[in-house]
């Protein structure tokens, strides 16, 4: 198999799951704050950080295709390509599992900041966490990118 299509289906992969992932996240917080607007629009800009984690998603998609872009030139092994297929599997997985994660907890996080201000400061540590899901992803697959 030729190593530089390897290597484009690991760019594929990591723009697209992060790109699906960022619109899930968004969609289904998004949401939830705009009913939480209607009612008491004094939270959207504490809430705001649901939607802005959920878009950092494909940020973090974006550089590590960015990456492999700048590297297709040196991918001239099978080895190099794994690796490069791997990494995009990687950024794909972790920005999977942050999006089910800032979804859910989002969600969660801004129905219970509309019931009890108060709750926000608590509640925001299941959306930070489900980020750093995708953030330990984004680390590994900038180590593997670096041993091409």
């Amino acid at each position: 198999m030729d190593p530089g299509l390897i290597s484009l289906m690991g760019i594929a992969l990591a723009i697209g799951g992060p790109l699906i992932s960022a619109a899930f996240a968004i969609i289904v917080c998004g949401t939830a704050l705009a009913g939480v607007g209607t009612e008491k629009p004094e939270l959207l800009s504490r809430l705001i950080i649901t939607v802005v984690l959920g878009e950092a998603l494909a940020i973090y998609g974006l550089l590590i295709a960015f990456m492999l872009l700048s590297q297709l030139p040196n991918i001239t092994t099978i080895e190099a390509a794994y690796k490069a297929l791997i990494s995009g599997v990687i950024i794909a997985v972790a920005a999977v599992s942050a999006a089910a994660g800032i979804g859910y907890c989002g969600s969660s996080l801004i129905g219970a900041t509309a019931e009890r201000a108060e709750t926000f400061s608590s509640n925001v540590i299941g959306v930070v966490l489900s980020e750093a899901l995708a953030i330990y992803g984004l680390l590994i697959a900038f180590m593997i990118i670096g041993q091409i």
